[in-house]
């Protein structure tokens, strides 16, 4: 029984490993209690609990642009829209940031799934589209390039739906300025 109690009274004291053990058991169990099988994750991270989209859901490229208006972008224009798609985007170019900064917004049916990014890019452009993928075109921009010249050509990437997520076939460039070629 005193073996017993001075278990407890060193479990009680110190706090540093206990609590960090505390914290990383409670933080594993908290993502396994709310990450259920509906949970999807979008190519930026972000995780939603919704229902998995219905891909033949019709959207109108209006009900897109509130979307994009939600999230603080105006629409780069319709001609990359493709509403008989399953898997749709359209760019948007933000109304608050300075350097211009612009996103891509996937929707799949009728539901907005995510951005193409975390962080917004310089320059980008939809190089091609058809059913279950979209394929972006990056601006690269040297750490001396203006915002609107980017001298460093383009990188390509495929963004697929799998069904559950959006998920890109490449390497995203980064979206660090001082990188010898970033997407700003």
């Amino acid at each position: 029984m005193p073996a017993a109690l001075v278990l407890l009274a060193l479990a009680g004291c110190g706090g540093g490993d206990g609590a960090t053990s505390a914290a990383v058991a409670t933080k594993t169990v908290t993502k396994t209690v709310t990450a259920p099988a509906a949970t999807r994750t979008t190519a930026t991270g972000a995780s939603t609990t919704a229902p998995p989209p219905n891909p033949s859901a019709p959207l109108s490229l209006h009900a897109a642009e509130q979307v994009l208006d939600a999230h603080g972008y105006a629409p780069l224009g319709e001609r990359d829209w493709r509403p008989d798609q399953p898997l749709k985007v359209l760019l948007g170019i933000s109304r608050a940031s300075s350097p211009r900064a612009e996103q891509a917004f996937f929707f799949v049916g009728d539901t907005f799934i995510g951005t193409d990014t975390k962080d917004p890019s310089g320059q980008l452009a939809v190089a091609s589209q058809g059913g279950d993928s979209v394929t972006l075109s990056y601006g690269l921009f040297r750490p001396s390039d203006a915002i609107d010249g980017p001298s460093g050509g383009t990188a390509e990437v495929t963004y697929t739906w799998n069904g559950a997520r959006l998920v890109p076939q490449g390497p995203i460039p980064t979206a660090s300025p001082g990188a010898p070629l970033s997407r700003r």
